[in-house]
């Protein structure tokens, strides 16, 4: 007899059918087996004294059945759980004879062991079933032989000793959602993170009016890369970069991928105000992501997880206005729009005892809207220093259906991303070494709703042409 650390199960009761040319004396008729439940109660054993089919020639019939209705109730039906249901007993074919159990479950067959050709041993099969929101696990287990009616020949029989019913798992809705919810705030966190880098490659926390120049640039997130800058002249400066980068966040573990970013901006004619407005691209063509959720199996979590492959791109656009008092100072407040999409590949988790509700995770593409509002502040020392504060908040509107799965047990279901209120600050320090060359250093710090905390420290050696 098998234990499980499920709920338990109260009372077996089994009521003799009688389809085809089976009759009362077989299978389940009264007086001819008997129950026996763990004390834990979470497992029962059903011993027959009867239970099988005979066919051939000294049964007088070439097939032979035998049926047992089993309805074992279930004392939690406010979720899913799944039952091992295992069949011991003895089997006898020769040649052109044939053998089967077959376990039906609300009509539909769930489990079949078949045997054909010559065959004396013993019988040890079972499988999987499960329940839904149902008070009762109601089994049909059906026996049956056939031989050709041969007096010279051993009679077919199939007889079973026992059915072992237990509790291997339990879930509920709630918290297999959940799990999946999980999976879809890790895929919005891959382009929040990444938000930070691909603005600061074009030309984010840094002066409006920096000029031309190109720079080579390491921090903390990023590995190495470079940007760009291009005065075309009549009010048009065009941005771009790419860099290595390695995401570092708590939700999701990414591997390092390169991410490109390209813009176009249009500014008015030099005046104390100006407007501006800017569209640009960022992404990667090359995400990989770890995912990982977390669901209740009885009493334990359980974590499970799988890789998928895909690729990230990014649309923006972004007005404002820049107010530049004096040559030192400068004030540049705008607004910005982000479209983000992330495609990424399905995959599937292993299904093991532990992992007994394993889900297959649909590919597809998922989005999000990000809106912010940013505050920057330049300002030119007589010296050979400048300085840049800048400061930004905004909001994350997460996707409806960012990702589906089908559970093992369960079925499909659909996990949502929240929507995120964000807000970041930095700061760069820029020396002048001469005519062409300077060294900016930078700090910042993004803060999201549900998230820790992100720092990044960088530094870049920048060349004006």
């Amino acid at each position: 007899m098998r234990h499980s650390t499920s709920f338990a199960l109260c009372l077996l009761s089994i009521a003799a059918t009688t389809p085809g040319r089976a009759d009362a004396a077989d299978g389940c008729a009264d007086g001819t087996f008997s129950s026996v439940t763990s004390p834990d109660g979470n497992a029962t054993s059903v011993l027959f004294d009867d239970f099988s089919a005979t066919a051939g020639g000294g049964a007088g019939t070439s097939r032979a059945t035998s049926t047992c209705q089993l309805n074992i109730p279930v004392t939690r039906a406010d979720g899913f759980s799944v039952y091992g249901v295992d069949y011991r007993g003895f089997v006898t074919t020769e040649d052109g004879q044939a053998a089967q159990i077959v376990t039906l479950q609300d009509g539909r067959q769930v489990l079949k062991y078949q045997v054909a050709g010559p065959l004396q041993d013993d019988v040890a099969t079972g499988g999987k079933v499960g329940t839904s929101g149902s008070d009762t696990l109601g089994l049909t287990v059906v026996v049956e032989t056939t031989a050709p009616i041969d007096p010279d020949n051993p009679d077919a029989s199939l007889l079973l000793d026992t059915v072992d019913i237990t509790r291997l798992g339990f879930t509920t809705l709630s918290s297999v959602t959940a799990s999946t919810d999980q999976l879809a705030r890790q895929r919005q966190a891959i382009a929040a993170e990444l938000i930070g880098t691909a603005q600061g490659l074009l030309g984010e926390g840094e002066r409006f009016d920096a000029g031309s120049a190109i720079s080579l640039f390491g921090s903390s997130s990023a590995a190495a890369g470079f940007k760009g800058r291009w005065e075309a002249g009549s009010g048009i400066t065009v941005l771009g970069g790419a860099a290595i980068v390695n995401p570092d966040d708590d939700n999701v573990s990414v591997d390092t991928l390169a991410l490109l970013a390209g813009a176009v901006r249009y500014t008015t004619p030099q005046a104390t105000w100006r407007a501006f407005g800017e569209v640009g691209l960022w992404g990667s063509p090359n995400v990989t992501a770890d995912l990982s959720r977390r669901y209740l199996n009885v009493d334990n979590i359980v974590s499970a997880g799988g890789t998928a492959d895909g690729s990230l791109l990014s649309s923006y656009g972004r007005i404002g206005a820049v107010f530049a008092p004096d040559q030192a100072n400068e004030f540049v407040l705008s607004a910005r729009f982000t479209k983000a999409w992330l495609d990424l590949d399905g995959y599937s988790e292993t299904a093991t005892d532990r992992n007994l509700f394993a889900a297959t995770v649909h590919g597809g593409t998922s989005s999000e809207n990000i809106v912010s509002a940013e505050l920057a502040w330049s300002h030119q020392t007589e010296g050979r220093l400048d300085y840049t504060l800048s400061g930004a908040v905004g909001r994350i509107f997460a996707d409806d259906k960012a990702v589906r799965a089908s559970v093992d047990w369960v079925g499909d279901v659909s996990g949502r991303a929240r929507d995120q209120t964000f807000a970041s600050a930095g700061s760069r320090i820029g020396v002048r070494l001469d005519d062409v060359w300077r060294l900016d250093t930078s700090v910042a710090a993004t803060f999201r709703q549900y998230d820790d905390p992100e720092w990044n420290v960088g530094a870049q050696l920048k060349a004006a042409f």
